[in-house]
């Protein structure tokens, strides 16, 4: 399935999500970031530009444009879109673990905590930070996730996304003239980080979605650069996150099946009304963006009968009341003020250094 721009802003909704990464993880944070506003594509300028002032009325709080533009490790870009009802944020990162992501770490102990955490990290870290990278990588992976079982509250679900393939003959981005001799085996490593990653990510009891795996089969949706990735792919990338954290939260669907490519050319322009309801289909789920789904938002104490035997409305295992209470947790959800409180990072010079 293919999900909307109301099916978004309803999963989403009073969630707090962080994306945190290179340029791939800042094209998974404009695609939610769109999928918000309306449900067209990004654009190949709009997943081409970096340290932009605005992008979707969002704010570019500190790096990019506001700091220095370059191609290097110290390059910082921090972005946060926010309404009475959403927020996104945005870290751009060269490396998993670092002084610098200790600052991050800061920043999301202090209210409102996140929801969410999606965070790859893996092309800046292998290539650009000496001889001796691999291994300081795999050092920085055991941190990174011992880090975030200290510093992060217990209900937020953290998402490590695997690295995405890349070409043989790459070139730009990461790969400076200096380390362009590393691409012919790049690709192989990028399996093994990969694979050491979601061990790491596992053992520490943290979720991890296998892009790479995904989207193996579709390398026609690179761009020229042979790094990065097309409009479509990230929609797919964006559409499998969501699925990931409706079965994380065990929140109702149609189908748990991966979306295809096939489903993003015709679901975006198909009216609602030629999709038949899940009554009719008797799967046991709703549909998002039915009929149904939004008269389950509109009603707190409707019963319905078709539903999964584990959701037990009487005894409060989970509430239907919108929006009202975490279903991993019980944690009730509170009412966001970001207006109110604009966001500042805070950081050292010191945290620069790496």
């Amino acid at each position: 399935m293919a999900f909307l721009s109301e099916d978004v802003r309803k999963l989403l909704h009073n969630r707090f999500i962080v994306v945190i990464g290179d340029s791939i993880q800042r094209g998974i944070y404009k695609d939610i970031v769109l999928l918000l506003n309306g449900n067209r594509y990004l654009t190949e300028q709009e997943l081409k530009n970096k340290g932009e002032y605005n992008f979707m009325n969002d704010e570019l709080i500190e790096g990019g444009r506001k700091g220095e533009m370059c191609n290097g490790i110290n390059y910082t870009e921090v972005r946060q879109y926010q309404t009475d009802n959403h927020l996104v944020r945005f870290y751009f990162i060269t490396r998993c673990y670092s002084n610098y992501l200790e600052s991050i770490l800061s920043d999301l102990q202090k209210d409102p905590l996140p929801d969410i955490l999606i965070i790859n990290s893996c092309l800046w870290d292998i290539t650009r930070y000496g001889r001796d990278a691999i291994n300081e990588y795999k050092d920085n992976l055991e941190k990174v996730f011992q880090r975030f079982a200290e510093c992060l509250p217990k209900h937020c679900l953290v998402l490590w996304n695997t690295t995405l393939p890349i070409s043989s003959s790459a070139r730009g981005g990461f790969l400076v003239p200096e380390i362009e001799f590393m691409t012919s085996t790049l690709r192989l490593d990028i399996i093994e980080a990969n694979y050491f990653a979601q061990s790491i990510a596992m053992k520490h009891g943290h979720d991890v979605l296998d892009l790479h795996f995904y989207l193996r089969h579709h390398l026609h949706r690179r761009v020229r650069d042979g790094i990065h990735w097309d409009m479509l792919a990230h929609r797919y990338i964006t559409n499998l996150i969501l699925a990931h954290i409706c079965s994380a939260w065990h929140l109702p669907m149609q189908s748990r099946r991966p979306v295809l490519f096939e489903d993003l050319r015709s679901f975006i322009d198909t009216k609602r009304e030629r999709h038949p309801s899940p009554k009719k289909q008797n799967h046991g789920y709703f549909q998002f963006g039915s009929s149904e789904m939004n008269n389950f938002h509109s009603s707190s104490t409707r019963k319905m009968s078709h539903l999964e035997p584990n959701y037990d409305l009487n005894m409060g295992s989970y509430t239907w009341q919108p929006y009202s209470q975490d279903p991993r947790g019980g944690r009730v959800m509170r009412e966001h003020h970001y207006r109110h409180q604009p966001y500042r990072h805070q950081h050292n010079s010191h945290y620069y250094n790496y």
